[in-house]
């Protein structure tokens, strides 16, 4: 089959409630995008009715193609998945909730044309726009993970989290076999190698608004997040991330 223009990458777990909706919203873009295309969902093990959803999708668009993990692992193993399965000369991954919809994209392409190998969204770019603002306590510890990700991983990035990246193939298959991360700061390990590689990142300023339904939990992921930081910096030390 021939190499895509574009692949878009999005993985879901228990999304029953909101994956058609979320498929609507991405097709509605993808069916007046004027370059090929193929849509790659990664159901991460999901207990729901998602993976049958997914498949009757593909069953009714052949750009659509289902990935399955056998068992839950994590946001993170699906979008490394998702990416390494990807065919496209660029390959996004997003989120099924649209917090950032598809349009954004329009603001990358001039970028990824001319080369860059890696655009980013980010709600903190100059001429970001926040719809709908996070509770405040999520937004603090969004922010604290910012600031620990940014000293000691990459200080140039100003927004790890912001679920809206796109990768030339060439990066992509540079990045994702190493990643190790797959939960909470999966975002930051990449980006982290795409660093340790020389893959500039450039930063897009994106309009953002916060969706209900985040498996978000504050506690449990702060946690969660310090851990892998600081497997971040392990695998790192130990040689973990050698090509």
């Amino acid at each position: 089959m021939a190499e895509p223009f574009l692949s878009v990458v999005v993985p879901v777990y228990n999304e029953e409630r909101r994956l058609s909706a979320g498929l609507e919203e991405i097709l509605a873009y993808l069916g007046q995008f004027p370059e090929s295309w193929e849509l790659v969902l990664v159901d991460d093990g999901s207990r729901d009715a998602t993976a049958h959803m997914a498949l009757q999708w593909s069953r009714r668009e052949p750009r659509i193609r289902l990935e399955r993990l056998p068992r839950n692992q994590g946001k993170g193993a699906a979008v490394r998945a998702g990416m390494l399965a990807a065919r496209g000369r660029f390959r996004l991954f997003r989120d099924i909730d649209s917090s950032t919809e598809m349009g954004e994209l329009d603001g990358f392409l001039p970028h990824l044309r001319a080369g860059a190998p890696i655009v980013i969204g980010s709600r903190n770019a100059r001429d970001s726009r926040i719809v709908r603002r996070q509770m405040r306590l999520r937004e603090w510890f969004g922010k604290g993970f910012v600031l620990l990700c940014r000293l000691l991983l990459v200080w140039e990035v100003r927004d790890f989290t912001c679920g809206f990246k796109c990768f030339s193939a060439q990066a992509a298959e540079a990045i994702f076999p190493l990643q190790r991360v797959h939960r909470w700061a999966f975002d930051a390990e990449i980006l982290f190698l795409a660093k340790k590689l020389d893959f500039p990142i450039l930063q897009s300023p994106v309009t953002w608004k916060d969706e209900a339904g985040s498996k978000v939990r504050i506690l449990r992921d702060v946690v969660c997040s310090l851990w892998e930081i600081f497997r971040i910096k392990l695998n790192d030390w130990t040689g973990a991330y050698r090509p």
